[in-house]
This record gives structure tokens, C-alpha cells and sequence, in this order.
């Protein structure tokens, strides 16, 4: 069995696989990683064809690794130990200090051998709403998006945040932005950041309107930011799933109160 990197015509059989396993992801996503950190987003193949995947991508001193997917086959036998080592060696290699990544209850027991601590729960919220230009004229710059987002995580993450702002739409408003777009048949919302809590859901107000009908935004929202989590419930959004919040390394500056949700549905951070 053969390991290389992800390639872009893997894209379509990642893509069915961990549409297999209920997960909200698209190709632009897996093409943006494997420009940005090609080393460490990995394929082992058996014959030639992909079984096994797994992908990061480095910030300036922190890197996060995502779906890490194994063929329902192939599972039990070692394949994703190996690409995660080799994920962390990827990171490691590129001089990061902190590496980041979220668990299933499942694949917790994994990355807590390989090294990974609990920080805090992720909660994915769902509901119905469109996203309005709020009425607000305190436009952000990328870089000032750049530096809010770096106030929650401790590190400036560019490449990820002017990707999806360039890629969706940006809201801003109030010391706060979030970035809304297309993902798998929903919005989803992220990164939302901001300068206080307050900030966060003063721009979700002005910024979001309920509607009615189907379910059609999603984000993903750290548990450890009370505030939003209460707000999201009274404007009707449900809590459908959560993961665990895991690091490694050296611990980060880490303050969710300026995090409203992440930059991705699990697999960038």
C-alpha cells in the first residue's frame, strides 16, 4: 500500500466517501488545502486507487488537520495512525508550535495517544435564516479580518481567512464579521469573530434574518462562548451534533469569547 499526496482527481472519491459518512464538505475545499499545504494532505492507495486521506494545512505557528477519512473496508488496520503521524511530522517539519484538529467521541481515543488534549467542546448549530447587509458602515479590510480572527485562535491564520472572504460573502459590523456561503446544499456561517461577545451577536442580529421554512444555515460554534450559544437557542437554532476541541503541542492563547463559529465545518479550522 502506497502513500502521496492528495491529488486533484482524488477530490471526487473523497468527496462520495464522506458524503457516505454524513459529512458537509466540498471540492474547493480539499483543492484550497492541497495548494496551500500539499505535504501534509496525504492519500494511501491501494493499486493505484485512494482508500485512505487525510488533510491539513499550517497557519503561521499553529496548523489544524482535518478529515482524516478511511474506507469503511479498511478500517481497524493501522491506515489512519499512520497518515495522522505523518500529518503531525508534515506540521511539525513546518516549524508549527501548536497543532489543531476536532474528534468524534470515536476518534478521540486516537489523537489522545497520539498527543491531543481537550480545550473545549464544538457544537454544530443548525436553523433558518438569510443573510442581510447589516446597517452598519464599519467596514473591515482583510487584514483587520485577519487580525480579529487571530484574537481567538492566538495565531494569524491569512491564507484560510482571505481565502473564505474571498470565496463568500463578508458581513461586518460592530467590531464583528462573519463569512457566509455555499457548502454542500446550505450557508454555512464561518469564521464568525469578533472583539467581544456582545459584538458577535450584535452583528448575527443586524446580519440575519429568521425565515421560514427548510433548514439552511449551519456553523459550527465553540461551546466555551456561552453567550452565542444561548443566543443561537432563542433565535431558534438547534444543537445537532458536537465534537471535541483537541490540541497539541504547545498550549495556545486560545479565548473563545471572540469566536463565534470556525472558518469550516471541521476540516480547516
Amino acid at each position: 500500500m502506497e502513500t502521496d499526496r492528495f491529488r486533484d482527481d482524488d477530490a471526487v472519491e473523497f468527496l462520495r466517501l464522506s458524503a457516505s459518512e454524513g459529512w458537509i464538505c466540498d471540492e474547493w475545499e480539499s483543492r484550497f488545502l492541497c495548494r496551500t499545504f500539499p505535504q501534509g494532505c496525504l492519500v494511501k492507495r491501494v493499486q493505484g486507487f485512494p482508500v485512505a486521506y487525510v488533510t491539513s494545512i499550517r497557519h503561521e505557528t499553529s496548523g489544524w488537520i482535518g478529515n482524516l477519512l478511511v474506507h469503511p473496508d479498511l478500517r481497524r488496520r493501522g491506515l489512519g495512525a499512520e497518515l495522522m503521524a505523518q500529518a503531525i511530522t508534515a506540521l511539525e517539519e513546518a516549524g508549527v508550535a501548536t497543532i489543531w484538529l476536532t474528534a468524534s467521541s470515536s476518534g478521540k481515543p486516537l489523537y489522545e495517544r497520539l498527543g491531543f488534549r481537550e480545550i473545549d467542546i464544538i457544537r454544530r448549530w443548525s436553523g433558518a435564516g438569510m443573510a442581510v447587509n447589516p446597517d452598519s458602515s464599519a467596514g473591515l479590510s482583510p487584514s483587520d479580518l485577519v487580525l480579529m480572527d487571530a484574537s481567538g485562535w492566538g495565531d494569524r491564520r491569512e491564507s484560510l481567512i482571505t481565502s473564505l472572504a474571498a470565496k463568500g460573502t463578508v458581513l461586518t459590523g460592530g467590531g464583528a464579521f462573519f463569512v457566509v456561503r455555499p457548502v454542500g446544499g446550505i450557508s454555512q456561517i464561518g469564521p464568525w469573530a469578533g472583539v467581544s461577545a456582545a459584538a458577535l451577536v450584535n452583528l448575527f442580529d443586524q446580519a440575519v434574518a429568521p425565515s421560514q421554512g427548510r433548514v439552511n444555515l449551519c456553523l459550527d460554534s465553540p461551546a466555551g462562548n456561552v453567550a452565542v450559544g444561548r443566543y443561537l437557542e432563542r433565535q431558534g437554532f438547534k444543537a445537532i451534533g458536537s465534537t471535541v476541541l483537541m490540541y497539541r503541542g504547545e498550549p495556545p492563547v486560545y479565548l473563545p469569547v471572540h469566536v463565534g463559529a470556525l472558518g469550516s465545518l471541521g476540516s480547516m479550522g
